[in-house]
């Protein structure tokens, strides 16, 4: 390598991580770098080299409202934050539960899944699920259940028989029979599916309705089963109305 070559090289990656925000189409020049490295290729130090322009290229947009951006100005968490696994399974619960077409019901329902999680930051529940050991009411009937299928993603779903409930869903839905979702339960599902976990629990609990009908203190009640935390919950959610109008 020349030092005109070794320079290049040197200002290029200085470029390359001041600019890097993990963004899928950035990964994908990861990718593409690491794959002309190992082969040794000297075009990786062009300008025109396929990985520059990957990595150069605006990221996808997420089909459906939710979007990093809308998700920035509503915790103020930089946008790169939500990556687009995360929008893309938020519009996937969305559209399968009919909130994008309603856009009050959505306000309400994001108000609500903002103090659920502390504004995204618990997409797993931070107590072990040791006091779920045992529960009927929860489908846990087999050993280890408690803490297997503790609150998942941000509505903190719990309980083998709602995980249950999702598995089917998916695979009679989707035609995904996925059997981590029962093996492995919150550990894997959170971070597979965070938002369609819920979908379920959604439709079995006819949100959208209380919603439309019945309006934002009783959607709270349902999520929630009593008042705790309204005053975090309203706060959201006239925030929400303002951001999501």
């Amino acid at each position: 390598m020349t030092m005109d070559e070794m320079q290049f090289s040197a200002e290029r990656w200085q470029q390359f991580w001041a600019n890097y925000k993990g963004e899928p189409q950035q990964q994908k020049a990861v990718e593409l770098l690491r794959f002309h490295i190992s082969q040794a290729d000297p075009a990786l130090l062009t300008e025109g080299a396929e990985w520059v322009t990957k990595f150069h290229e605006a990221p996808p947009k997420p089909a459906g409202p939710i979007t990093p951006e809308l998700m920035h100005r509503l915790t103020a968490y930089p946008a790169s934050s939500f990556n687009e696994a995360f929008c893309t399974s938020f519009n996937n619960m969305l559209a399968a539960t009919g909130f994008d077409k309603h856009p009050q019901a959505m306000q309400m329902l994001m108000a609500n899944l903002m103090t659920e999680s502390g504004n995204f930051i618990w997409m797993q529940e931070i107590a072990s699920g040791l006091a779920y050991e045992g529960r009927s009411d929860l489908g846990n009937t087999q050993p280890g259940d408690g803490k297997r299928f503790k609150g998942c993603g941000p509505l903190q779903v719990t309980g083998r028989v709602h995980f249950q409930q999702f598995h089917d869903w998916l695979k009679a839905n989707k035609g995904i029979d996925d059997p981590r979702i029962l093996s492995e339960g919150t550990a894997y599902v959170a971070d597979a599916y965070p938002f369609e976990i819920a979908i379920s629990w959604i439709q079995g609990n006819h949100l959208l309705d209380i919603c439309l009908n019945q309006g934002f203190d009783a959607c709270c009640r349902r999520i929630n089963g009593g008042t705790n935390g309204w005053e975090s919950r309203h706060a959201h959610y006239q925030h929400c109305q303002q951001v999501m109008a």
